[in-house]
């Protein structure tokens, strides 16, 4: 890939993460002020800017197939990052199929959704009538009973903006004579 187009694609990775780290911050004050339409707002840009981040660096379809593995490797990205999350970030994206979808297969349709955990009123509920939650012993967002933890991917963010700040900083046109 040219280092034109690398660059712009680390530019968009360094402002996805920038996204992401508000988001966080919002959710830490969300919680301190026990503002649960803030909070949930803000877990739900958090899974925007990880899922685009997600996109950028392990890119469904491309039209250069060796983008992914070139911007991960010039970022340091490895393929075990809590970054590569599209899966679970596809619960928060594709809400309408996953309501549907449960509605026409859930034996008892007791609906559970934007909840703090430990609740004692889940003790009984299948994890598939468990929409969007967040799990505060283990700072973690949960969805069907799949856990993402937000502290992995908090100390990923933070890693990834600054490596792509530093190459940022690199110019952004080969200079091949």
């Amino acid at each position: 890939m040219e280092k034109t187009l690398l660059r712009h694609f680390q530019i968009e990775v360094e402002r996805q993460c920038q996204f992401a780290m508000i988001a966080l911050q919002d959710m830490e004050e969300a919680s301190a002020n026990s503002d649960g339409t803030l909070f949930w707002y803000s877990v739900q840009n958090l899974m925007v800017a990880v899922g685009r981040i997600s996109r950028l660096l392990w890119p469904p379809d491309s039209l250069f197939p060796k983008r992914g593995a070139e911007l991960r490797e010039s970022l340091g990205v490895g393929e075990d990052s809590p970054l590569r999350a599209l899966e679970f970030v596809e619960h928060f994206e594709h809400f309408d199929k996953r309501l549907e979808t449960w509605y026409m297969n859930s034996e008892h349709r007791r609906f559970f959704d934007s909840y703090t955990e430990p609740l004692d009123v889940l003790a009984e509920t299948a994890p598939g009538d468990r929409f969007r939650g967040y799990e505060t012993e283990k700072n973690a967002i949960l969805f069907h009973g799949q856990t993402y933890e937000i502290e992995p991917v908090s100390r990923a963010v933070e890693e990834l903006q600054a490596k792509a700040e530093q190459q940022m900083q690199k110019p952004r046109f080969d200079t091949d004579a």
